[in-house]
Parts: C-alpha cells; sequence; structure tokens
C-alpha cells in the first residue's frame, strides 16, 4: 500500500478534533503490511548487518533501522571516521544530505551507492531511486527527477513486474511539472513583511495561521502550515478555479480511510511580494463523512494549505506572533552554534529534535502549525511508561477525517524540554495513553499553541535550525 498521507487537526468543539485534511505528506509501509503506516519512505534495506566488534557500524545500523535520522547524524559527523564499511559509510552519508537538505550532496553520494552498491542495496535500489528524484526536484532539476522515476517504471515494465503505482504516479507529476516550466520562486532582494491572523483571533488559543494569496488570480485565505509535506486544495475550489486536474492513479489521501488524490499545478501563487510559479496541489474531497465536521468545515471555509513545497525555496522564515507578520528576511540569519536541530522527512514535513528532561532523551517533534492543540504522542508515552506511573486519562480527543471518527484517551503531564538554547516549561501537556493524538510516528506533535507561546519562531532551510525568541 502507497499512500499520500493527509492530517491536520483542528479543535472545533469541546472534545472534539477534526482532522482537516488540510496537509499531505509523502509516505510508504511494506506492500505486505497494512498495519505500520509512517511518514517516512520505509526504506526496506536499512536492516542492514553488522558485526558486534564494529560498535560505529552498530549504532549506526539502529539509527538507520529506527528512522532516528538526527541519532544518525550525530553518530556520523563525530564518529564517521570509524565506520568500517564503505557501503554503510556512504549510506549514511546519502541519508544525512537528504534528510538535513543537502540536495547537491545527496544526488553524489547516491550516485556512488548506485554505481558501486546495488548489490548491498538490494531491493533498496528503487528507495535510493525515489529520493534522489526528490532531491532532483528540489534543485529545480525536473527532468533529471522525471527520467530517475521513469527509468525504473521502464525496467520493472520489460521484465514484467507489476508497477508501483506510487511510483507511476510520481514520474507522472514530475513530467507535468517539466512540461509546465518547472515550480519557480520569485522574489525581491529585501526583507518581506506578510500580515497573518489567527483562525481564532486569539494568539493564546490560534487554532491556525491563515495568510491571504492570490491563487490563479482569486484571492484565497489559505492555511500556512509547517505540518504540511505538499500543498492541498478541495475539489470544490479547484473546480471554481477552473483548474486542469491530472488523476494520475497511485495517489492516495490518507485519513481515518484512503480517498484518491488528483493533481494540479496552478500557474501562479502570491503571498505579498513573493511569487510562485508553476505550483503542484494535490485535490482531494474535504469531506471527512462525519456530519457534525463537515458543518465545521463549511463554516470555517478554508479550502486551501499551503505546505513545507512553499516555505523552503525562501531559505528562511520568521513567524512573528507577537505582530501576527510572516518575514522573509533579505539575508540568512547566523547559524548558532547548536545547529541543525530540525530536519525534513520524506514527506517534506519538519522535525525538531528537543532534549526531553523527563526522559533524559533527545526526542523528536513533529512541528506542525497547522496543528490547533500540542502533547506528545502514545509512542512516547508507551516507551516511557514508568514516568507516569499513577497517570490515568481523564479526557478524551475525537477526531474526524476522510471515511469516519476517531479518539484518542489522554491525560495531562507537565513536561521540561530544551529547544536550541531555551529552556521550557510546559504545564497541563497533553500524553496519549491510548489511541493517539495524530497517529504520529514521532515521539510528539509540537502545534501552534505551543510556538505563539514564543514572541517568534525562526526557521532557516539552509542549515536547518530552528530558533525561538
Amino acid at each position: 500500500m502507497k499512500t499520500l498521507s493527509v492530517a491536520n487537526d483542528l479543535v472545533i468543539s469541546e472534545g472534539l478534533c477534526l482532522k482537516c485534511l488540510f496537509k499531505a505528506m509523502y509516505h510508504f509501509c511494506k506492500a505486505t503490511s497494512m498495519k505500520r503506516i509512517i511518514f517516512y519512505v520505509l526504506l526496506t534495506f536499512l536492516f542492514v548487518n553488522v558485526s558486534a566488534a564494529q560498535s560505529v557500524d552498530e549504532r549506526i545500523g539502529n539509527a538507520m533501522n529506527s528512522e532516528s535520522w538526527h541519532q544518525l547524524r550525530k553518530i556520523y559527523m563525530e564518529e564517521g571516521t570509524h565506520i568500517q564499511s564503505p557501503f554503510l559509510k556512504t549510506l549514511s552519508r546519502f541519508f544525512v544530505a537528504h534528510f538535513y537538505n543537502e540536495p547537491d550532496s545527496a544526488l553524489h553520494y547516491g550516485g556512488i551507492l548506485l554505481e558501486k552498491y546495488q548489490g548491498d542495496l538490494g531491493g533498496g535500489v528503487a528507495n535510493v531511486l525515489y529520493l534522489m528524484s526528490d532531491d532532483a526536484a528540489r534543485l529545480g532539476l525536473w527532468n533529471d527527477a522525471y527520467q530517475m522515476m521513469h527509468a525504473y517504471n521502464a525496467a520493472l515494465a520489460q521484465a514484467q513486474v507489476p508497477a508501483e503505482p506510487l511510483f507511476v504516479a510520481t514520474e507522472n507529476q514530475y513530467a507535468a511539472l517539466r512540461d509546465a516550466g518547472g515550480f519557480q520562486v520569485i522574489k525581491p532582494a529585501k526583507e518581506i513583511r506578510i500580515p497573518f491572523s489567527y483562525l481564532s483571533g486569539k494568539r493564546e488559543n490560534p487554532g491556525l495561521i491563515c495568510l491571504s494569496a492570490q491563487i490563479h488570480g482569486e484571492t484565497v485565505r489559505v492555511n500556512y502550515d509547517t505540518g504540511a509535506g505538499t500543498n492541498v486544495m478541495s475539489e470544490e475550489m479547484a473546480r471554481k478555479l477552473n483548474l486542469k486536474l491530472y488523476n494520475f492513479a497511485g495517489t492516495q489521501i490518507g485519513g481515518v480511510s484512503q480517498v484518491n488524490s488528483k493533481f494540479a499545478i496552478v500557474d501562479s501563487v502570491c503571498l505579498g511580494e513573493i511569487v510562485y510559479r508553476n505550483v503542484p496541489f494535490q485535490i482531494i474531497d474535504f469531506s471527512t463523512g462525519n456530519t457534525e465536521a463537515d458543518v465545521q468545515l463549511k463554516e470555517i471555509g478554508l479550502h486551501c494549505v499551503l505546505g513545507t513545497q512553499t516555505m523552503m525555496p525562501l531559505g528562511e522564515i520568521q513567524f512573528d506572533f507577537a505582530n501576527c507578520n510572516l518575514i522573509v528576511p533579505e539575508k540568512l540569519s547566523a547559524k548558532p552554534s547548536y545547529a541543525p536541530n530540525i530536519y525534513r522527512s520524506a514527506g517534506n514535513a519538519f522535525v525538531l529534535s528537543l532534549y526531553d528532561c523527563k526522559s533524559q532523551t533527545n526526542i523528536d517533534a513533529h512541528l506542525d502549525s497547522g496543528a490547533a492543540y500540542h502533547g506528545l504522542t502514545f509512542k512516547y508515552f508507551d516507551r516511557n511508561r514508568g514516568l507516569f506511573e499513577g497517570l490515568v486519562p481523564t479526557d478524551s480527543l475525537r477526531y474526524a477525517g476522510a471515511g469516519g471518527v476517531r479518539s484518542a484517551k489522554i491525560g495531562y503531564t507537565n513536561m521540561h524540554y530544551k529547544i536550541g538554547d531555551r529552556t521550557v516549561k510546559s504545564d497541563s501537556v497533553r500524553v496519549a495513553m491510548e489511541g493517539d493524538l495524530q497517529g504520529e510516528e514521532f515521539d510528539m506533535l509540537y502545534g501552534l499553541p505551543e510556538m505563539t507561546a514564543f514572541d517568534k519562531m525562526i526557521l532557516n532551510f539552509k542549515d536547518m535550525w530552528l530558533r525561538m525568541e
């Protein structure tokens, strides 16, 4: 099963949370398993064989197996010279480059993997090609991205092996973007300030961040979402804008159940003085199948989300929560000593590394400005049950999505963590004790209310760091 996952949480009434379908992330799971749906490309070749005597190699392999990219980078940067396996060393460098936004280096090391280590990669060749095609696309090499997917799909066809539907859909999307001239960003060489609003009108309980954009010549209120791996638009708005829709089989939206997604390319999106050309969107039916949720969606009136695809090409963005401005600086900010502390998942979402004082470990938090709440996931709770002795669930959180409604039983705890150079104490943090907050693969959902407790949040994509001020 290959899917596009869409999930965005918005509290719409007491005890009810709406999965608004306002963000999308590519994620795979093994074709033989319906149980594990994750936000990363599940790299089937990660389970490397290492010798017990090669401790660095073993820890590198464990980091890959657990998809701990922050830990992988730390080991590689500090002890990479001691890695014994040339294949493992190259594979590590490839992953570090890909997940920490070094697409040119990722293409270089990916090429070495394909040239020298295809035997070691085994069935993982396809996944390396997929990640490399994504790196090529980020560099604007749309034909190269297309050719990588096309070559693989053509080889399967020649060998009379069944095609991988999402790989075929990805090839078709790259071809459409290439033929349109490729996704482009045009911005003036000066500081840009774009006003935004909170959906609720309140910084303390913001709901979502809303911007006014010009899309295909129409003024549209959009959700600006760091948790969205791609741009998403409702079918209703796509029809209103008279967009050409591509029905590339193999791409699905995963809410509570699976919904097919269409693809569209918008000729222009304007945010203030920033102009985007040939902008890719996934087009879906925003209805959830739940009457209350659908009524709330209609009342909210949001039909579009701009995700990380529109953020990363800007180099750096600053959320001025105190004054409700999105700032794109003329020059990038100086890199702090702790950088990097974020990485980009295979689904283009941002994952933040925090030091958690409770468990005394670094944890991964999904940085999601499209989430109306925050908290610790069931993954964190299950791994640290000893820290929650005596805690019982006292509330439930219901959320609706494509296909129905689900719920999680939650308790509350205090949290003490370090983010960059700041130490934070947060009271009454949700803990998912049964079910999950968003079905996250991470330890924490770092939602918008936790962000707006600060005056400013800086996201730098060149060196992959975040700073709260």
